[in-house]
């Protein structure tokens, strides 16, 4: 399995599939690892499939819904997700995030979909959610133009920059949130525990 994983994330960081950072991936496993009670999770943003089969590599208990807008997508997600033996524990649904619905509560939302969203998302997904819930957004840095706007002359690339850096304030100061961000893991990551 780590090999088969190991493989597809080589071939999305070469084809620039927008993948979490290795050390994110690390982070969030061990996450896991440490909170055994965390078995039913909801992912923002599937890509390739390759961090919903990461995630399910922890423990055969955890079961994931991961949402991906794009069929594309979705479809080589659900092909990868097949090969690896998973997708009796990994269900990809191909819709935007924001429009998903549901009858289940989720143990961890695993946000890393389109950044300028990331808000909405949170707003989107509480009433899946309940006190111990906990978020996890990837991204919070932006490859460093977050907090140094000057790094990018993309006028698009600095405005989601500031749209990310309004989105990490209002998580740091929303106190139906405790949150933990953590700028030097991947490319800065929160840890929200829903605690109202």
């Amino acid at each position: 399995m780590s090999e088969k994983l190991d493989q597809l994330e080589a071939e999305a960081r070469e084809n620039h599939v927008p993948v979490m950072q290795k050390a994110g991936m690390e982070f969030l496993k061990e996450y896991l690892r440490e909170h055994p009670g965390i078995m039913r999770i909801l992912e923002a943003g599937t890509a390739v499939g390759w961090s919903a089969m990461e995630m399910a590599s922890v423990r055969e208990n955890i079961t994931i819904d991961t949402l991906e807008i794009d069929p594309q997508m979705a479809e080589q997600a659900r092909k990868n997700i097949a090969e690896a033996g998973l997708s009796d524990r990994i269900f990809v649904h191909e819709t935007d995030a924001a429009y998903y619905s549901t009858a289940k509560y989720y143990d961890l939302f695993f946000v890393d979909a389109a950044k300028s969203q990331y808000r909405r998302y949170v707003r989107h997904f509480l009433p899946f959610s309940y006190v111990g819930s906990v978020f996890i957004f990837d991204n919070l840095n932006f490859h460093g133009i977050v907090d140094n706007p000057s790094l990018s002359a993309n006028r698009s690339t600095v405005q989601m920059a500031a749209k990310i850096l309004a989105f990490r304030e209002w998580l740091l100061a929303n106190d139906m949130f405790e949150t933990e961000f953590l700028p030097d893991t991947g490319d800065g990551v929160a840890v929200a525990v829903r605690v109202k």
